[in-house]
């Protein structure tokens, strides 16, 4: 359960990705950017996106390849509130608490949000809005690629310099036509990989704080087990 509930939180990644073109940040053809220029333009890509919602689809391997889970559902995302519904957990999270509710063992575990951190584990968003090119050593240069649906891209690999983070090497796919991410891999210290790729996107309007907190009928619910590790 433990696995699944960690599994949970990475798929959050996907806090604000987007299908829409965006014509300033378009790259489609020249010299590849460097690194932390691809890093910097995709960022700047993600805070011109207001509230986002989106479909996704993840899936994890241990270092064997031997497939620990997947999942699918939607995500929404408004600064550092986000709400995540799949097949077996919905994830709440206002800026300062998470909720994972686990449908189907009806348990709901609480977690502090930490705004500040940089682990994507503790803070979904850190790396996606908050990561600073100074803080991760690049591996190799910005490559061309082609997407499963052929979609042109910039894929680019970088390390976190802190040997204490969850993340031995992080891969981002980017669209050269939009300069958002269209796909993330992650590689553990163990050896376990995640990997997530967006299935659609659409673009909503602000929603009311209630959104990214579980309803109190679900919290009061009886049969309902709250563990609460704040």
């Amino acid at each position: 359960m433990k696995k699944i509930k960690t599994i949970a939180l990475y798929i959050c990644l996907v806090c604000s990705f987007s299908m829409q073109a965006r014509p300033a940040y378009a790259q489609t053809a020249g010299r590849a950017p460097e690194p932390a220029q691809l890093l910097r333009q995709m960022r700047q890509a993600l805070d011109a996106l207001g509230t986002a919602e989106f479909g996704f689809a993840f899936s994890a391997k241990d270092v064997s390849g031997r497939e620990l889970g997947q999942e699918s559902g939607t995500f929404v995302a408004q600064g550092e509130r986000f709400r995540l519904s799949g097949s077996v957990i919905t994830v709440y999270c206002d800026g300062v608490t998470k909720w994972v509710y686990d449908m189907s063992n009806q348990e709901i575990t609480i977690f502090p949000h930490d705004t500040s951190s940089t682990d994507p584990a503790e803070n979904p968003f850190a790396v996606l809005g908050k990561a600073d090119p100074a803080d991760y050593t690049f591996k190799g240069a910005v490559r061309k690629v082609n997407t499963a649906d052929g979609t042109p891209a910039w894929k680019i690999s970088m390390a976190s310099k802190d040997r204490n983070a969850a993340y031995t090497l992080i891969e981002f796919t980017v669209s050269r036509q939009t300069m958002l991410p269209v796909a993330v891999s992650y590689e553990s210290r163990n050896g376990d990989v995640y990997e997530l790729t967006v299935a659609s996107a659409r673009s909503v309007g602000r929603l009311a704080d209630t959104e990214f907190a579980p309803p109190a009928d679900l919290l009061e619910d009886p049969d309902v087990y709250v563990t609460d590790m704040r």
